[in-house]
């Protein structure tokens, strides 16, 4: 069979295509595998560390001690019978301020009054008995025996009025204390025994405001240290320490605060909350921000700070307060300066170049 010309000169063709791409691939690498990766120098062993720097200067500084607490009156009085009998009269409402002494309400005197009288009469009766038996002692007509007997009379009668005179007085019950009478048991026709209770007298003048706190802080405060206060209503007060409990609570190892205030007219009474600051004696200190702050080995807070050699040295700090624009912190010489970035790329002791943070050299 005869193959046409052309068809011989496509197959050649072809043949030739492949043969070409195989010998370049053969005899060529790819241009990537001749690069090798860029090298990395190290910088010089003897290299110094950088860092920036900023002088600070202590400065006094009032720290504070501020908690939250709410209001109670400074006393609570329950008041109970100590007489039987039904009520007769309640002259005081409930909610009026009144004074001590007020009468909140009176039980009926019975036959009290009347029993009073009748032991009058009987110490009359003993006294001319224990007169006539003087004379005839002192004219020896009479024996002593006979003599303290009559005296003994005499004593028990007037033993006698003294318990009904208090029994009477008791059927008026009334305030112990200046306050508000914030609460009456019991109403006209009601009978009370003896130990009933039967009204409460609150007194909120002055005003406590009661507070736990931390265990940490107890220590620094003091009976008789002035402390301000904002209650819950808006309104500001100025009072004193009047207590500190010196016994933690066994459950939340807070100490029991209370601040006096006063407290005119009974103006706020008992359960608003309220935030109490107590200014600590003034202290020197310098203030930082927080973010340069380091731990040792030893879990000690500290900042890291340039001597005269250009060293930096690692030192302990307390931190003492903290107000809007950063934290107070002891225990930094008189001046210093402090590495405020790359405090973390030095150890203690390390020669390092400091910069000041605002730009320029530093000695």
């Amino acid at each position: 069979m005869r193959i046409k010309g052309s068809i011989v000169l496509a197959g050649l063709l072809a043949i030739g295509a492949v043969a070409w791409i195989v010998s370049g691939q053969v005899g060529e690498k790819p241009a990537t595998a001749s690069q090798e990766p860029p090298k990395i120098t190290a910088p010089p062993a003897d290299a110094v560390t950088r860092v920036r720097v900023r002088e600070i200067t202590a400065a006094p500084f009032v720290a504070s001690v501020v908690t939250s607490g709410h209001t109670e009156a400074v006393r609570i009085v329950t008041l109970k019978a100590e007489t039987a009998g039904r009520v007769t009269a309640t002259p005081t409402p409930k909610g009026s301020a009144i004074d001590a002494g007020a009468e909140i309400l009176r039980i009926d005197e019975a036959d009290r009054a009347a029993r009073l009288e009748e032991a009058k009469a009987r110490i009359a009766q003993r006294q001319m008995e224990h007169n006539a038996a003087s004379k005839l002692a002192a004219k020896g007509f009479q024996a002593e025996t006979t003599l303290a007997a009559a005296k003994a009379e005499l004593e028990a009668a007037k033993s006698e009025r003294r318990t009904i005179e208090v029994d009477l007085e008791r059927t008026r019950i009334q305030a112990p204390v200046r306050g508000i009478l914030d609460d009456r048991i019991v109403e006209v026709g009601d009978y009370v025994a003896v130990g009933d209770e039967v009204a409460t007298v609150v007194e909120l003048d002055p005003l406590v405001i009661a507070a736990q706190i931390a265990e940490r802080q107890a220590p620094l405060i003091e009976v008789g240290m002035p402390a301000h206060a904002r209650l819950s209503t808006g309104d500001r007060m100025i009072g004193v320490v009047s207590y500190i409990s010196t016994v933690a609570d066994e459950a939340t190892r807070t100490f029991r605060l209370e601040v006096e205030v006063d407290n005119p007219k009974n103006r706020f009474g008992q359960g608003l909350s309220a935030e109490i600051r107590i200014d600590l004696p003034s202290t020197n200190g310098h203030r930082v921000t927080p973010s340069i702050f380091r731990l040792d080995e030893l879990g000690r807070v500290g900042v890291m700070i340039v001597d005269d050699e250009n060293r930096a040295r690692f030192t302990p700090v307390s931190i003492i307060g903290i107000d809007d624009q950063g934290t107070w912190v002891s225990g930094l010489p008189e001046t210093v300066r402090v590495i405020v970035v790359g405090q973390d790329l030095v150890d203690d002791g390390e020669v390092i170049e400091p910069v000041p943070a605002d730009g320029g050299a530093s000695s």
